[in-house]
């Protein structure tokens, strides 16, 4: 999946492309699946079960769940439709970025909860092409500082020409209603984690249960290398060694070592992962760039900004 940077910087690219002026709640919007990025924190370094608070949280990339978000937000603002309209289309921007971009898959949850494959991997994630988004994001997130859009959008406009008691009785109501929109974001895909896995969202089932995936062919993505001879790749708790053919390591040949970050296609047999397609990437900046990416968002929302 791209960067923040590129999901944020693009997406103001091609707001100002098409002559959209209100540009912050798009912004949002292309952040907004990624509401639950930082997961691998909690999982690294808080020691929560991986597989349990991944199917939690994967949902969270979906369009349903992010328009569960988006009219929450939208029933807070002064111009409910076009800024649900906006925050849904800085999120389809960020679904298509994601679902094109790798040569390895590894599923999606973009159409959660009713399929959670991915067809489409157009460019890889290390590429030309990817470095150029990335080139495009950065020069965009520029751009928005510089030009410092102010657009007053979110917060709720009760200058109607009604009582205060009406007033109050319109905010309440409203309230009530982004609360249920965001209770049932925050429910449904607590009521299907099972679902998940059974279904072996990003292969949840595989690594829940390898032994009962003889001869199957499974994908893994940025996963770590955390142990050499045999290589071992750690995913969701989950140690898996990986064996290599008579013919050699796929792609550029060179042997794993421990601390590489790599993509893999490959058959699970007697024990072991044989790799069909194999993807080194450098070690990953991803969370160093969204998090600058975040504070640029931040800024742009700033009243003095």
């Amino acid at each position: 999946m791209p960067d923040w940077v590129t999901h944020l910087g693009t997406a103001y690219v091609a707001a100002r492309a098409t002559h959209v002026s209100a540009v912050r709640p798009l912004l949002l919007g292309a952040l907004l699946p990624d509401v639950t990025h930082f997961s691998i924190l909690l999982i690294d370094y808080l020691g929560w079960p991986a597989i349990p608070t991944f199917a939690y949280l994967a949902p969270f990339h979906s369009l349903l769940i992010v328009s569960l978000l988006a009219g929450a937000i939208a029933l807070l603002s002064k111009q409910s439709w076009p800024v649900f309209w906006l925050i849904e289309a800085g999120a389809a921007f960020h679904f298509v970025l994601d679902d094109l971009e790798g040569a390895i898959g590894c599923g999606s949850t973009t159409f959660y909860p009713f399929y959670f494959g991915k067809p489409l991997n157009l460019w890889p994630a290390d590429g030309a092409f990817a470095g150029l988004l990335l080139l495009v994001g950065a020069l965009g997130c520029g751009a928005a500082l510089v030009s410092r859009a102010r657009h007053a959008w979110l917060g709720a406009d009760w200058s109607l020409r009604t009582s205060r008691r009406s007033r109050r009785g319109i905010r309440r109501r409203l309230y009530l209603c982004a609360a249920f929109l965001v209770a049932g974001a925050l429910v449904l895909p607590w009521l299907t984690r099972q679902a998940l896995v059974e279904r072996n969202a990003y292969y949840l089932a595989f690594f829940a249960d390898p032994p009962a995936w003889q001869g199957a062919t499974v994908e893994l993505c940025f996963s770590e290398i955390v142990a050499a001879d045999p290589p071992v790749v750690e995913e969701f708790d989950a140690r898996l060694p990986i064996a290599v053919g008579p013919e050699g390591w796929p792609g550029d040949g060179r042997p794993l070592a421990v601390g590489d970050w790599v993509s893999l296609r490959g058959v699970y047999r007697d024990g072991a992962l044989h790799p069909t397609l194999l993807v080194r990437h450098q070690k990953s900046s991803d969370l160093l760039l969204s998090a600058l990416a975040g504070v640029v968002l931040v800024l742009l929302w700033l009243p003095l900004w």
